[in-house]
């Protein structure tokens, strides 16, 4: 910050701070707060009229002083708000950057299978989804009774939205597959299965 934007911020959290209910106990307390706003107020007016070498030293000084008031007196706050955004606000402080929520992926658009170079082989492809470098998905000819696909256990991962072969398959079976995106918060749902009759 520029000193002018530095004064006004800490008087804005001075200001805010007193006689606010979620800060009982600030510390370092307002008073001292006070006085390091203050005094760098002065040493400011001090070296913008005289502008010596040594009142931009003493401006220097205290700014610095007051800046790590304003550090330990944030630390004080992210303590006592525990993550709570309306909070932090209340005390003037601005938080470096609003918080986004963290949530799975959407699920993969256009599961698409065609026969690949040799046979035996099919090519999966799909839509790749934004921010997501990882992508599992499961391969089976197997129906139960009633006509429901049976999958898996385990799961097929790759970081490619293209070109996934899958192999081998046995010539005139019907091999069903079905694809889901992952992240660091979870996995999209699985796609609606897609068939391909095996050459």
């Amino acid at each position: 910050m520029k000193d002018q934007e530095l004064l006004t911020f800490g008087y804005t959290v001075q200001a805010a701070m007193d006689g606010n209910a979620y800060f009982a106990a600030p510390e370092p307390d307002l008073a001292t707060l006070l006085a390091a706003v203050d005094d760098f107020r002065e040493k400011m007016e001090a070296a913008n009229r005289k502008g010596s070498p040594l009142d931009f030293s003493l401006k220097n000084d205290s700014r610095e002083v007051l800046i790590e008031t304003l550090k330990r007196l944030a630390f004080y706050v992210n303590t006592t708000a525990n993550g709570e955004l309306s909070v932090i606000l209340s005390s003037g402080f601005r938080p470096v950057a609003l918080p986004t929520k963290s949530v799975p992926p959407e699920t993969p658009l256009w599961v698409t299978l065609a026969d690949y170079r040799q046979k035996g082989q099919a090519r999966l492809d799909f839509e790749a989804v934004d921010n997501v470098r990882l992508y599992a998905y499961q391969y089976t000819d197997e129906v139960d009774a009633n006509g429901e696909i049976v999958w898996p256990t385990g799961v097929l991962d790759t970081p490619r939205s293209n070109i996934n072969v899958l192999a081998p398959l046995q010539k005139g079976v019907e091999y069903y597959v079905r694809v889901r995106a992952k992240n660091g918060v979870g996995a999209s749902d699985w796609t609606t299965p897609v068939s391909i009759l095996a050459r």
